[in-house]
């Protein structure tokens, strides 16, 4: 049977400005091939677009999900991936988040009723996806080291009693670049490609 996932382009953005983003992600979106992308950005507030009226200060976007905050110290990794079966295609992407969490001694779980990564009622990752004709858009933001007192100004996901929390925070000292060396074969063996270009730097 053929595979879905039979390649996947591999893309580090560095930092870039997230509206610059989200015109390169309308442009991925329009072709055929498997894109994941990292990136940060400068710190911004987003919403989702069915939220976006009770969050006037946040940038309004089409995913899924509430208020959200990212900085220089999340990573965001984004799956512009061919996808035919969404409830599957997410199984896997939460499969490579608790895979990579997994190499730490924390005790994270992924809570399906208040949809992210937590350590008790401290939310580490978000995730926050959009299908258009068979293709996703958006992804997952990784909390390694961001400014959790501005990100605290907001509740995330607008949820009642919970803060954000990063891996520094936690006390695990990882960078960005060390993160993404973790992530990528992770991202690999869970989405089973057989071939994989990279342009990471």
């Amino acid at each position: 049977m053929e595979k879905q996932y039979s390649e996947i382009n591999f893309k580090d953005l560095g930092k870039i400005e997230y509206k610059k983003f989200l015109t390169l992600q309308e442009q991925l979106i329009k072709k055929k091939e498997n894109y994941l992308l990292f990136a940060t950005h400068n710190p911004i507030f987003t919403v989702g677009k069915n939220e976006a009226k009770n969050f006037p200060f946040a940038y309004p976007v089409d995913r899924g999900g509430s208020i959200t905050y990212f900085d220089e110290g999340t990573l965001m990794v984004y799956f512009i991936f061919n996808v035919k079966n969404p409830p599957f295609f997410y199984k896997n992407v939460r499969k490579v988040i608790s895979k990579f969490f997994a190499n730490f001694p924390l005790e994270i779980y992924y809570d399906r009723e208040k949809p992210g990564f937590y350590i008790q009622n401290r939310k580490i990752a978000s995730l926050g996806f959009r299908y258009e004709n068979n293709r996703s858009k958006h992804g997952v933001s990784i909390h390694i080291n961001p400014n959790l007192a501005e990100f605290n100004k907001i509740n995330p996901c607008n949820l009642s009693g919970i803060k954000a929390t990063s891996l520094y925070n936690e006390g695990v000292k990882i960078s960005i670049d060390k993160t993404k060396e973790i992530l990528k074969p992770i991202i690999k063996e869970v989405f089973n490609e057989t071939k994989s270009n990279s342009t990471l730097r």
